[in-house]
């Protein structure tokens, strides 16, 4: 009888292309050989440089009574790198607008107030960015380190004006104006264009920069920048306010209740029923019920201008066609040689002045109260700031009223100056119309032509204005 020669229990260890993982297969004993042993199998996973990532279990599987042969298992594995946390851009700003009323902050609502503009002043934060992380490091079954991943990177969505932190992370508004996103670029523009009527869809417009409106303004509505507003419809019972210049194409119609303020130049083509002033300069062909007040020269031109049934003042020169009014309809009013800035200085001044005064007074009574106690050691600490914070108060108003009382004193000096300019009327202008220069007054007795009013020592004198 032969007696076949025993064969003990093969291992052999493989590692996977990417190192990953390492395998281990068992050849199952012949004849009575001896099966794997744990230090056999440590020995052939040494022998094939795995060092890492090696399971407990399976050796213990691999080596135990029932163990699997003829079959690939797996003895390591490695540690995954993992993936960082991608950049992440945070906004400081609705960056979709919804158009919705706007709730004020005694519960109410204001229909007119529909959130279109979103403002920010130059230096102003868009935006900030959380940077990328890198990952946790990995290591595959031969030791070998394998580094994290970095998170996608997101740059700054840097658009026309702003500018970026010098490290790059953050956005801050380069100039005044709107804030929008356009191409997933983060914008500031000081021109804010609407490209249709400003109104029930709208809302009020109210900006850091110029405006441009493509259609009307309508009636109840108002267009406010610091810059300068053009409106190539017209205002149709609505109202602007610049703080620069305003052009618009098609006439302005208060309707009683809108208003023109220009802080620079106005050009309408014609002003009806409603309150108009400019700083600067004011061009038009005709007005109709109207209170017009320039800072400089009033000129109201064109082969068929007129005015009618309006008051206007300029600081220096009204220049017309036709004036005056038929009938039983309110006169005519031209008057120059008045500043209407310098007007309403003097007009607001003692009501100031008065209201610094009367809250002075009433503070001036808690004062000698607090000092009597102070006197009589009776101060606790938070009287002492309430102490402290009434003679603030009252440092402050005092400051105020000698303000006033400067401002005042320089009022009524450039208005000695005052009182000298042109009207003059290139047309008619009709009996009973009102030129005022300065202090004078004059109420024309008949129709005149072609005449120019001028002052002298003597009053208001006519000349040909041809």
């Amino acid at each position: 009888m032969d007696v076949k020669t025993p064969i003990d229990s093969k291992v052999t260890i493989a590692v996977s292309a990417d190192k990953m993982n390492a395998f281990a297969t068992l050849t199952p004993p012949q004849n009575g050989g001896n099966p794997v042993t744990a230090d056999g199998l440590n020995a052939a996973i040494r022998a094939a440089g795995v060092v890492y990532g090696i399971s407990a279990d399976s050796i213990k599987w691999l080596t135990g009574e029932e163990p699997p042969y003829n079959r690939q298992e797996v003895i390591a594995s490695a540690q995954k790198p993992t993936r960082g946390d991608d950049a992440v851009i945070e906004y400081h700003f609705a960056t979709e607008k919804e158009l919705k009323p706007r709730e004020r902050e005694d519960g109410s609502v204001d229909y007119k107030d529909l959130g279109l503009v979103s403002n920010v002043n130059a230096g102003g934060l868009l935006c900030t960015k959380k940077p990328a992380t890198s990952g946790m490091p990995g290591k595959n079954v031969l030791g070998a380190e394998l580094p994290g991943i970095s998170g996608k990177d997101v740059p700054l969505p840097i658009g026309a004006g702003t500018k970026a932190s010098d490290d790059g992370l953050a956005l801050y508004a380069a100039v005044d104006g709107n804030i929008a996103v356009v191409n997933k670029r983060v914008t500031v523009s000081n021109l804010l264009t609407i490209e249709q009527n400003v109104g029930v869809e709208t809302g009020n417009i109210d900006f850091i920069g110029s405006v441009k409106v493509n259609g009307n303004v309508m009636i109840g509505y108002k267009v406010k920048a610091s810059g300068s507003v053009t409106v190539h419809g017209m205002l149709d019972g609505g109202s602007v306010e610049a703080g620069g210049s305003i052009i618009v194409d098609n006439g302005f119609n208060g309707i009683s209740s809108g208003e023109i303020i220009s802080g620079g130049d106005l050009s309408c083509k014609y002003l009806q029923n409603g309150k108009v002033s400019a700083k600067g300069n004011i061009y038009t062909s005709l007005i109709i019920g109207c209170t017009v007040r320039s800072g400089d020269t009033l000129t109201v031109a064109g082969a068929k201008s007129q005015i009618y049934n309006s008051s206007l003042s300029a600081r220096n020169t009204i220049k017309c066609v036709n004036a005056g009014t038929s009938g039983q309809s309110k006169p005519v009013v031209l008057e120059v040689g008045s500043d209407p800035e310098l007007i309403q200085r003097k007009m607001n001044n003692p009501k100031e002045a008065a209201e610094a005064e009367k809250k002075l007074r009433s503070l001036e009574m808690i004062y000698n109260i607090f000092a009597d106690r102070e006197k009589r050691g009776q101060l606790t600490v938070d009287k002492i700031i309430e102490y402290e914070a009434v003679k603030n108060t009252m440092n402050v108003l005092k400051s105020n009223l000698a303000e006033l009382q400067s401002e005042w004193e320089e009022i009524e000096e450039s208005m000695k100056t005052s009182g000298f300019g042109t009207v003059i009327v290139e047309g008619v202008i009709t009996e009973g119309s009102h030129i005022v220069i300065g202090s004078a007054r004059y109420v024309l007795p008949s129709i005149h032509k072609y005449i120019r009013f001028t002052k002298t020592p003597q009053g208001i004198v006519t000349t040909p204005a041809k």
